[in-house]
C-alpha cells in the first residue's frame, strides 16, 4: 500500500494517490496474477458511521498464461487461449490435431467478456473473419465499471477497469457493497 503526501495529510485521513497492489489472487473464477487498486483521491471521513470518499477509482487486473492454463482444465472449452503480443489466440483441434487458430481481442459487450476476431486461419489457410464471437465464461462487470484499457504482453494481458466515484459507510457490509460496483452479482 501507498500514497503520495505527508503523514500530516494520513492522519487527517486524506490521501492522494492511493494504491494497493496484490500479487497472486485466489478468485472464485480464476487465480491472477496481480490485483491492484488505485484511486486520484481517497478520503477518511469520520463520524458515526466513518465514511470513505474516493474520487477516480480503478482496478487493475492481471492474467498470466501460467493462471490461464489450469482455468481453462476446468472448462470443457471447444478451443485454448494463449496470452500473444497482439492479443489472445484462440487454437480448436479435435483429438490433438489443430484445426483452426484465430486472433481475437478482448471487448466488453454489455459488460460481459468478449472475445473477437482480428485474423483466422484454417487448417493453416488464411480465411476472412466473420462476426463470430465468444463469450468468457467470467461474472461480467457491472454498469458502474467500464474497460479502460488492455494491454497485451507475449504471457500476459492487463485489464484497467474504471469505476465511478463513490462516498461508502464504513459499516459491516462495506466489502460486498464495494465488489458490487465491480460484479453485479455472485461472491
Amino acid at each position: 500500500m501507498r500514497w503520495n503526501g505527508s503523514g500530516t495529510d494520513a492522519l487527517k485521513g486524506h490521501f492522494r494517490q492511493p494504491s494497493v497492489r496484490l500479487g497472486g489472487v485466489t478468485t472464485a473464477w480464476m487465480p491472477l496474477d496481480e490485483v491492484s487498486f488505485s484511486a486520484k483521491e481517497a478520503r477518511l471521513v469520520p463520524g458515526v458511521p466513518g465514511r470513505i470518499e474516493v474520487r477516480g477509482p480503478a482496478l487493475e487486473v492481471v492474467v498470466a498464461q501460467a493462471d490461464l492454463d489450469p482455468w481453462q482444465e476446468r472448462f470443457d472449452l471447444p478451443f485454448r487461449l494463449r496470452l500473444g503480443e497482439r492479443g489472445l489466440v484462440t487454437r480448436a483441434g479435435i483429438a490433438g490435431v489443430r484445426l483452426g487458430e484465430i486472433e481475437t481481442r478482448l471487448e466488453i459487450v454489455r459488460g460481459w467478456f468478449v472475445l473477437r476476431p482480428r485474423r483466422a486461419a484454417l487448417l493453416g489457410v488464411p480465411q476472412w473473419v466473420s462476426l463470430f464471437r465468444s463469450y468468457l465464461p467470467v461474472p461480467p462487470l457491472s454498469s458502474q465499471a467500464r474497460l479502460d484499457a488492455i494491454e497485451h504482453e507475449k504471457g500476459r494481458l492487463r485489464l484497467r477497469i474504471a469505476v465511478e466515484d463513490f462516498d461508502e459507510e464504513l459499516s459491516p457490509g462495506i466489502v460486498d457493497r464495494l465488489r458490487e460496483r465491480l460484479v453485479p452479482f455472485g461472491r
